[in-house]
């Protein structure tokens, strides 16, 4: 009997240690899956930034080539907006506040100089510059809204900026000649005449902090103005909201943007006085380049970007990671205590061993439904990011040898926020759920379908260009024209997608891929919606766009 006892009481403590194992093991995955979406976290904020410093750059660069090459022309054709100009005796001045209430208002900038309106010579010639400018500006704002300013500034003393704003407003006055967007791309400071990024200033016109885009024009080697475009610190903030806190600096460690609720009230800001850190601190946070780095009571992700002087940092709490580690491993803890607990009740054997086979058995499935909750969307039982990444990893090592195509298609469904907002979010959840089964139904099992994100999907293709994949995103986009979907009796629900399709690069980035993908898809939306948009033709398509300008 005395052996019996020893043996259960034996079991009892191999059982005591497996479940505090189990727990912690669990405690442990969780907190390394919280640094894995940190660090996910990092590299989106990165690729959306990327984004949109990648279109400033190339439209500042057309719009640089466009007016250099505007001045070695023989002959230049006014402009109709010119005869709007109207010359102010009395301020000595001219503005374009005569197009107020026309037709052009909504779709040209304002122009505003000093001095008379100049009839004849390289002058008037670049008045027309600045005005023919202005279609370029209503391309780019409509692709790019969030953008505050683009403008172009003349050495001869007048501006051209985009959208249009009364002179009463804004007007041009010699002090912009003295702001960091022009002085920047001076002769002087940039002999190389490149487009440069402007550390963050606050802006005349009103929009608070910004930072600017400048490239330098030259009539040959006569330097004639400015071409730029802004960027406020509250868009960009906004486009790096999270629950993480991430600073956006410049190369003179201001802040330009931030996660954080912070009013800047018109102040520029330095990193270490609102980090209250140190020169050792900042040191070493700036040691933490494409990883993660501990810092005192903070784990840091920073990188720095390739096309602008700017570098981003992630910081997130030791102790919320902590925090949040062991609230997820609570249930577990509960139902482990549980479980020990019964098996201390329990006065037979084969009881005891029947519980505990039992309890196994429920915690062998708790686990199973905890590892599928972090790799499915519950709504539309496809993977969600995490678990697209897992699988698309698995594929791409399996294929890196010979390298088989991979094609992504991401589609986002057109007006969604209308089906939540008229017929409510139960709707939104059937069109959710209609669209990932008929996308499911289409795929191999070699293909993968995500719901990226509210009504993203993203669908990986193997073995297919993207030429195929055009085909395949076309026929799926058909089908869901073609969907009724049955809601409350009496009514129906039409869908339509807009997809974006780029091939994936085993020599690039899986981000990257995702990002032109989106791209893509960007454009598409911006066509109007309801079609297929290939990265790669519009690649090649920018190529010739920049060859023609």
């Amino acid at each position: 009997m005395s052996k019996i006892q020893n043996a259960n009481n034996y079991k009892k403590i191999i059982i005591i240690l497996f479940l505090m194992i189990l727990i912690v093991i669990t405690c442990k995955n969780k907190y390394d899956s919280l640094i894995s979406d940190f660090e996910s976290e990092a590299k989106a904020k990165e690729a959306m930034i990327n984004r949109h410093i990648d279109l400033s750059n190339s439209f500042i660069d057309s719009l640089a080539i466009y007016g250099n090459n505007y001045f070695k022309q023989k002959e230049h054709i006014d402009s109709e907006l010119y005869n709007y100009l109207e010359y102010d005796s009395t301020s000595n001045t001219y503005n374009l506040d005569a197009i107020a209430g026309t037709e052009y208002q909504n779709n040209v900038g304002s122009l505003t100089g000093q001095g008379p309106i100049q009839e004849s010579g390289l002058y008037r010639d670049e008045i027309n510059l600045a005005l023919g400018y202005n279609q370029y500006f209503n391309s780019l704002y409509k692709l790019m809204p969030d953008v505050a300013w683009l403008y172009y500034t003349s050495e001869n003393n007048f501006i051209n900026i985009y959208p249009w704003i009364s002179s009463k407003d804004f007007s041009y006055t010699d002090e912009l000649q003295k702001t960091e967007f022009y002085t920047y791309v001076t002769p002087q400071n940039n002999p190389l005449r490149k487009a440069l990024w402007t550390p963050v200033y606050l802006d005349q016109a009103g929009k608070g902090l910004m930072v600017s885009l400048s490239s330098p024009i030259y009539s040959y080697n006569t330097f004639m103005g400015v071409i730029s475009l802004d960027l406020t610190n509250v868009m960009l903030s906004e486009m790096i909201a999270s629950k993480y806190e991430i600073y956006l600096i410049d190369s003179t460690d201001s802040i330009i943007a931030t996660s954080r609720n912070i009013k800047f009230d018109k102040e520029v800001i330095k990193l270490n006085a609102l980090l209250d850190a140190s020169q050792d601190e900042m040191n070493q946070l700036k040691e933490a380049e494409n990883k993660i780095l501990r810092l005192k009571d903070y784990y840091i992700y920073s990188f720095d970007f390739n096309n602008a002087p700017w570098k981003m940092y992630l910081r997130v709490s030791v102790w919320s990671i902590i925090y949040q580690s062991i609230l997820f491993t609570l249930p577990l803890l509960l139902i482990c205590i549980f479980l020990l607990f019964t098996i201390f009740e329990i006065e037979k054997r084969k009881r005891a061993e029947a519980q505990l086979t039992n309890s196994l058995e429920e915690l062998q499935s708790y686990q199973t439904l905890l590892e599928n909750a972090a790799k499915f969307d519950f709504l539309t039982s496809t993977y969600n990011r995490r678990g697209f990444k897992q699988a698309f990893d698995k594929t791409v090592t399996a294929n890196t040898a010979d390298k088989t195509p991979i094609s992504f298609i991401l589609g986002d469904i057109d007006h969604f926020k209308d089906f939540n907002d008229t017929y409510g979010h139960a709707a939104g959840d059937k069109v959710l759920i209609e669209i990932a089964t008929l996308m499911k139904s289409n795929n191999s099992d070699d293909d993968l379908v995500c719901r990226w994100g509210g009504e993203e999907f993203l669908i990986m293709l193997y073995n297919k260009t993207y030429e195929e994949a055009k085909f395949f995103a076309e026929d799926i986009r058909r089908q869901i024209e073609a969907v009724v979907i049955p809601w409350d009796n009496s009514k129906v629900l039409k869908v339509t997608m807009t997809f974006g399709v780029t091939e994936y690069d085993y020599d690039g980035s899986y981000e990257t891929s995702i990002s032109e993908a989106d791209s893509a898809l960007y454009i598409g939306k911006f066509k109007g919606r309801n079609q297929v948009i290939i990265y790669q033709s519009l690649m090649a398509h920018e190529q010739i766009l920049r060859y023609e300008w």
